[in-house]
């Protein structure tokens, strides 16, 4: 049985158990993959009159974990295109009742028991994995034929990936065409949906930027009801307005910044928002102004990894508040570095922050050139020297 085969049959029996629970709880992330994955389970759950409710979550909370897996009236919880380790959060007793949706690589051992489709662990490559939309539109399709006419809400999500669509990626886009709401359009895929004429990449960074910016106005409502309604005005007036909020805020700190530089370490760089700039922005945005502040080599030294901090606005949208002061945290690195780090000669981000954030009692997760993290707020020292400790250390 190939690689694709063993996956496609997991997607089976996760498909079959979405369709048989009466009440689901869906957990996204805040960007164009995970708000097009959770609107495919929404259009899955409506096709199997399913009670279903959603919660967009800027990053996993080790304290909302412990909330939600307390919830004993849903069948089923899904968390989808959330990142991270999740499943060290989800008791024995629960994993039954977990559904987990994710593409970003996994370094930790998954516990037996719990439904995690996961490409990776299932040997497919980076070129060939599947975005989280795209499994959520193969769930869906594998119940009801009407999901065809919704496959180019999972290209929407494959704007997430720097390749080009192939394997799994590459079925949804197919069907996509072949319904007419996907075209092809130069070297790259158009989106063509009643007023929604666009570029996959483009409508992607267009529904992050307002669902990310926006996050604490419910924005990912409004972009629910733009999509399955083919409202581009709507969506084109969300992107101005929010897209002057971004600009603000990175010149704010930017300023700051050229001024004051960057604290430094043996083997890191870091920087805090103390002026809350971002405070009222999902902080998805201030990982974005880190991946910013990367090419702006005369802000940093090019040989140390750079960490954002920001402090997290406690209110949860659909949640309410968090009891615990978190601390957001990003990293990124320059091409000097990335190049280092590929040929093995400086440690990967994904398994700094992971192993930094979790000794402080946080969560992080990435990749092998960048990561994100939440941390509890007075940890963030420790956390700095832990991450410093380990990047110093010899490969």
């Amino acid at each position: 049985m190939s690689t694709v085969d063993m996956f496609m049959e997991v997607v089976s029996e996760a498909s079959q158990r979405l369709a048989e629970a009466e009440r689901i709880l869906i957990l996204f992330s805040d960007d164009g993959d995970g708000l097009a994955s959770a609107l495919l389970l929404k259009l899955f759950a409506d096709s199997s009159r399913t009670d279903a409710k959603f919660i967009c979550l800027d990053k996993i909370y080790p304290e909302i974990m412990s909330e939600i897996m307390s919830i004993e009236a849903y069948d089923l919880i899904v968390f989808t295109d959330l990142g991270g380790p999740i499943h060290k959060l989800v008791p024995g007793d629960r994993r039954e009742n977990v559904l987990i949706i994710d593409h970003h690589v996994e370094y930790s051992e998954v516990p037996e028991g719990l439904l995690y489709l996961n490409p990776y662990l299932y040997g497919l490559a980076n070129e060939d994995s599947p975005v989280s939309s795209t499994i959520s539109y193969l769930l869906y399709k594998n119940r009801y034929e009407e999901a065809k006419r919704w496959a180019w809400l999972a290209v929407l999500g494959m704007g997430e990936s720097p390749y080009p669509p192939s394997g799994l990626n590459w079925r949804a886009l197919y069907d996509g065409l072949r319904s007419g709401a996907i075209t092809k359009s130069g070297k790259s895929f158009r989106i063509v949906y009643r007023d929604i004429k666009k570029e996959y990449r483009r409508l992607y960074k267009d529904v992050t930027l307002i669902s990310s910016v926006g996050y604490y106005k419910d924005s990912y409502l409004d972009l629910f009801n733009n999509l399955v309604n083919g409202d581009n005005k709507e969506i084109l007036e969300a992107v101005k307005r929010y897209e002057e909020m971004k600009r603000k805020a990175f010149k704010s700190l930017t300023s700051i910044l050229e001024v004051e530089g960057l604290n430094v370490g043996n083997s890191i760089q870091w920087f805090e928002d103390y002026n809350k700039d971002f405070f009222e922005m999902g902080t998805r945005v201030f990982d974005s102004y880190v991946s910013y502040i990367s090419y702006q080599a005369r802000l940093y030294d090019k040989g140390k990894y750079i960490i954002g901090l920001c402090e997290r606005n406690p209110y949860i949208p659909g949640f309410g508040y968090l009891t615990r002061d978190w601390i957001n945290v990003a990293i990124r690195v320059s091409k000097s570095l990335e190049f280092r780090i590929n040929i093995g000669r400086a440690q990967p981000v994904s398994a700094l922050v992971e192993a930094a954030a979790y000794t402080v009692g946080g969560l992080g997760y990435g990749y092998e050139s960048r990561g994100a993290a939440v941390i509890p707020y007075y940890e963030k020292e420790h956390f700095l020297e832990i991450f410093d400790s380990l990047a110093s250390e010899g490969v």
